[in-house]
């Protein structure tokens, strides 16, 4: 008997509960798809989205090649590198795409001809492979009033407009992580449990765009006159970081998987709002100003759609990505949060039907294989 594993790997301060129901629902399908075949669904443990990519992804690759061993000896394989009788779907969630897009690059520079850890697919949801969209950062301007963005206009001689996007998206200081004496220094514990989730640090994202270094000393002057552990910053913003690099350097990554296309499939589905009410400023500040860094103040595309992420026109990186329409929110990163949440995603129905159709094919021809 053959074994499917799907591992589901969260993205930027995510956890075990990323998914919700997700997981279950695609297997039961799948179950019904392939009765003969083993499916067995593992949730990546929550792991540290902080310093390094390299670091999750490392980490991530042993946990995924001790998974399959473990299969395989259970499965009696004689050789299970060279005749593998599991076939791995990773699936992830925002910047979780990244740690497993990376990770299966590793395996495939191993060998030419042989891939173990057997990935066939990757299906990720709203990935920032090509960064995120400027109307991220530019619609919390307008939810929070153009009066609050030309008060930090102000301040332009010595805070670029860059590092004011982590301003305008930090939260109050109590949600923020803040600075400990070696005498009251919390525990590893007492830290994870402290820790906000991915919405009320939206501000490191955003301080992401703060690429020069007069961008990068006005962020680190936000953090300090919030009494914020810059180390404990700089950790988070050097996981994120990732998707700030330059253009040639995201798209790399795409195009090594684009080579291995005949070895292994990519997908990833990016979250679509048309809001039925387009949002507009709270005050006189014009929306169709461009704000070097944010976009414009009303973000959106000429059809009035927005996404989370910044979506490729030109292929052969468009083939990787496919639309996953949500009217339900009002905003990208509402949209983003919200993709496994059947009462806030309009489209989770169609999002999980593809979802599974999209696997199904890659199993079918794994399995004819």
């Amino acid at each position: 008997m053959k074994t499917l594993l799907i591992v589901y790997v969260h993205g930027f301060k995510g956890d075990g509960t990323t998914f919700l129901q997700f997981p279950q629902h695609v297997e039961q399908r799948l179950k019904q798809i392939y009765p003969s075949t083993s499916i067995v669904s593992v949730v990546y443990p929550p792991y540290e989205t902080k310093g390094d990519l390299n670091v999750a992804t490392n980490a991530f690759l042993s946990f995924t090649e001790s998974k399959v061993i473990d299969l395989e000896v259970a499965n009696g394989t004689a050789s299970p590198v060279v005749s593998p009788t599991v076939g791995v779907i990773l699936v992830a969630h925002s910047m979780g795409g990244l740690v497993i897009s990376d990770t299966t690059v590793q395996i495939l520079a191993r060998d030419p001809t042989i891939m173990f850890p057997k990935v066939i697919g990757l299906l990720c949801f709203d990935s920032p492979f090509l960064g995120l969209h400027s109307s991220v950062f530019a619609q919390d301007v307008v939810h929070r009033g153009a009066s609050k963005f030309n008060e930090l206009k102000a301040m332009g001689a010595s805070v670029p407009v860059a590092s004011v996007a982590s301003y305008l998206f930090a939260k109050k200081s109590s949600e923020q992580p803040a600075r400990h004496t070696t005498a009251d220094a919390p525990s590893q514990d007492q830290k994870q449990k402290s820790s906000p989730n991915w919405g009320k640090i939206a501000g490191l994202t955003a301080a992401g765009v703060a690429t020069t270094a007069a961008a990068a000393a006005g962020t680190m002057w936000y953090l300090k006159s919030q009494n914020v552990d810059v180390n404990w910053a700089k950790d988070h913003l050097n996981f994120v970081g990732a998707i700030f690099q330059k253009p040639q350097v995201l798209k790399s990554r795409l195009w090594t998987l684009y080579q291995a296309r005949e070895r292994v499939s990519l997908i990833n589905y990016y979250t679509v709002i048309e809001p039925k009410e387009k949002v507009q400023p709270t005050n006189d500040q014009d929306p169709t100003q461009v704000i070097k860094g944010l976009g414009k103040l009303v973000s959106g595309e000429g059809d009035g759609k927005r996404t989370f992420c910044n979506i490729p026109k030109e292929t052969p990186y468009s083939d990787f990505f496919a639309p996953a329409d949500n009217n339900n929110a009002t905003g990208e990163i509402e949209a983003h949060m919200n993709m496994f949440e059947e009462r806030k995603n309009s489209g989770y129905s169609t999002l999980l039907g593809e979802s599974v159709e999209r696997i199904s094919g890659w199993v079918s021809a794994w399995l004819n294989t």
